[in-house]
């Protein structure tokens, strides 16, 4: 099988970016011959030097022409250039499939489209949803991460529910080395300058809105005041050449005058040694697809968490049983779940346990097996049906 893997409008490598990756080079394992395209830039150089790293071969793609025609064209030209059997699409934002999807659907290639998040319904004209309908037909599946992004897609496209499906992210499962997380920890905090006896509370995410960092910031206040003893570490950065959210955020430390209690450490290569050194997972994200790879990373590491009930995450982390979750936005619920985390913190490592046992349901492994059986009925059923596709009064094209 001759794979190729896509993901247009992304200029840095964030969540949905290592996804794709983690997927195309998992595949490599099945035999598959596996081809990836997505922009070339700077903030996409460290994905490129992977791909070719693994012997994923690369081609520099985006959808960025002025029409949806000439973005049609542009995927069409990429098709004719690699011959796949198969296409596999992640899309950042349910709009950025039309263009895959018609091109495939005029190509006879058949398309595996999953929509990585899908917060809210989209208005799109009736013409479209027909033409996207047209194309779902041709050899095609489309494939929510999470329940409750599900219906919006349905929303979105005006697709029946068994046109749609689920396939849930997944995450390596690595074991971690407990001898030395003692000596992590007090690394860690030499390195940051902090107390030897500091709890740290730790929040791995890019510096953007969506992610809550305003709301913690309105409860760092009373939450220093009540235990004296947490720092507040961010790891992650904003998107390239955007430096507006961080400052804002730094402004409104200085304004709070939170120096001493906040960290904002920008970009970090090195998050697997953050979360062996920190006390609590603190998750404020306003919205998400599925449940974000910071929840999945904290969970094999045994770290306990406090998140907000955004997307995909109570699918995933179970409330008072795998973790402490809080409605979004809700201030006075995180409050109160933090609180309870810092004042309970032999049940929080319980819970840390369950949770880690929890996420093998998630391993990359399964992850893996459920996309190979869809891209495999996929290229079993295309056999059977002609690679071109006419331009005929009942084609809405």
């Amino acid at each position: 099988m001759r794979l190729l893997t896509i993901r247009t409008h992304c200029q840095a490598r964030y969540g949905s970016e290592n996804h794709m990756l983690r997927v195309a080079f998992r595949l490599l394992r099945h035999d598959i011959q596996v081809h990836a395209a997505f922009p070339q830039s700077e903030g996409t150089a460290s994905m490129i030097s992977d791909c070719q790293a693994a012997g994923v071969s690369y081609s520099p793609f985006d959808c960025d022409a002025d029409t949806a025609a000439a973005r049609c064209r542009q995927v069409r030209k990429l098709l004719h250039a690699i011959r796949p059997d198969v296409v596999q699409f992640t899309a950042g934002w349910p709009t950025q499939v039309i263009e895959p999807a018609l091109g495939c659907a005029l190509e006879g290639v058949p398309l595996l489209a999953v929509f990585q998040l899908a917060p809210k319904p989209i208005s799109l004209s009736e013409q479209c949803r027909r033409r996207l309908s047209w194309a779902r037909s041709r050899q095609q599946r489309w494939m929510a991460v999470s329940q409750q992004n599900l219906p919006h897609l349905q929303d979105t496209f005006a697709a029946h529910r068994d046109d749609l499906g689920i396939l849930y992210n997944g995450i390596d499962i690595e074991s971690c080395d407990e001898r030395n997380r003692e000596a992590v920890r007090r690394d860690v905090r030499v390195e940051l300058g902090l107390p030897a006896d500091a709890r740290l509370l730790l929040t791995t995410s890019r510096l953007d809105p969506q992610k809550g960092h305003s709301d913690l910031l309105k409860i760092a206040p009373m939450l220093v005041e009540k235990f004296p003893d947490v720092r507040f570490v961010w790891a992650g950065g904003g998107w390239k050449g955007d430096l507006t959210e961080r400052q804002r955020l730094e402004s409104e430390i200085r304004q709070l005058d939170l120096q001493g209690w906040v960290r904002v450490l920008g970009y970090r290569n090195d998050i697997q040694r953050l979360l062996t050194a920190s006390d609590l997972l603190i998750f404020p994200t306003r919205f998400e697809g599925g449940c974000s790879s910071s929840i999945r990373e904290a969970m094999m590491h045994e770290l306990p968490i406090v998140s907000s009930d955004a997307g995909g995450i109570p699918e995933v982390l179970r409330d008072g049983f795998d973790a402490l979750l809080f409605p979004v936005r809700d201030i006075a619920g995180m409050v109160a779940r933090i609180s309870e985390a810092l004042s309970k913190p032999d049940k929080m490592r319980s819970l840390a346990k369950r949770a880690r046992v929890r996420i093998e349901e998630f391993s990359s492994e399964r992850m893996v097996e459920n996309y190979l059986t869809v891209l495999r009925d996929l290229c079993n059923r295309s056999m059977a049906e002609a690679r071109q596709v006419p331009i005929t009064a009942n084609n809405p094209i």
